[in-house]
């Protein structure tokens, strides 16, 4: 896809669609544990456009990101008009809509993303796997529940693959070795990270408790105090290392850029210059008209992540 055009296509809301290549900038950012695409971007031109309801990316075939606005700017100087533009994934709603709190018994993907909150323009992985149950706590999330259930399956995180679509594992994974390398390197990110969780039983006693090993070789020392969680009813201690391990999401990290897009997703796998091969866990995509168009792969390597 090295030789493809980024093309930026916007909805208005009285069903009208503006497509242009005519990008002074635009960036677009998948991440493991954001349940959600983003994408900012600068169009020249753009007249008279308002009332935008929808932004799609394209690169060839391929949609990078299809989602909401948040914010939208049309400025007008020196004879030119430049729209900018930032928006995330439809997928960004389930982070936004709440459940009725209490518990959910022999649950399953397919039943949570068709029964309990149809959240439009989003799609699931087929899965009919139920769990024994979960809790919803008060102002839970969709997604916090699709997490519980994921975590009670398969004991993983799940991620936003394709265009908007749920999953709780990877689908038909490939294995990309890009050309035109420019860059590579390895990052360390220990700023989220916990050592020490302690939570109270059902009579106010912080009996449940669990230390992080990866934190102490690393000097730190941060304790956390939490109220008794139902989420994880019956499950307390994992539910606590679940808790640590997500401050540990993306705490080590290696990193490549190119030249171009190789049409990857999250979970599928990046060949390294040095010849090894690790699941991403990040893309950034990011460029212009001018200039083409430049691919970053992130590898976390985390609890969840290259384990």
């Amino acid at each position: 896809m090295s030789g493809e055009k980024a093309v930026l296509t916007l909805k208005t809301t009285d069903g009208k669609t503006f497509a242009t290549d005519a990008l002074a900038g635009f960036r677009c950012r998948k991440e493991r544990y954001t349940p959600y695409s983003a994408l900012d971007a600068t169009v020249i031109g753009g007249e008279g456009i308002s009332e935008v309801v929808e932004a799609k990316l394209s690169i060839g075939e391929k949609i990078l990101h299809r989602g909401i606005m948040d914010g939208l700017t049309v400025t007008k100087s020196g004879g030119r008009t430049l729209l900018r533009l930032s928006s995330r994934g439809f997928s960004s709603m389930l982070a936004q809509n709440e459940l009725a709190p209490g518990l959910m018994a022999g649950l399953s993907l397919n039943s949570l993303m068709s029964e309990k909150m149809i959240v439009p323009n989003v799609t699931w992985q087929n899965s009919s796997q139920t769990a024994r149950y979960i809790y919803v706590n008060e102002h839970d999330s969709q997604w916090s529940a699709i997490v519980s259930l994921s975590l009670e399956l398969n004991e993983d995180y799940p991620y936003i693959g394709a265009v908007n679509e749920v999953r709780l594992s990877p689908v038909n994974p490939k294995t990309i070795s890009p050309e035109n390398v420019f860059e590579e390197g390895c990052t360390g990110d220990y700023s989220k990270m916990v050592s020490n969780y302690h939570m109270k039983d059902v009579n106010g006693t912080y009996s449940y408790n669990y230390t992080d090993g990866f934190a102490a070789q690393q000097g730190i020392v941060r304790h956390k105090y939490i109220a008794y969680d139902r989420q994880f009813v019956g499950l307390s201690d994992y539910g606590l290392q679940y808790r640590l391990n997500f401050t540990e999401r993306g705490c080590k990290s290696k990193f490549l850029s190119y030249i171009g897009y190789s049409g990857e997703e999250l979970r599928d796998k990046v060949t390294f210059p040095d010849g090894s091969v690790h699941e991403i866990s990040a893309i950034e995509v990011c460029g212009n008209a001018k200039k083409g168009i430049f691919t970053k792969d992130i590898c976390y390597f985390d609890k969840y992540c290259n384990k």
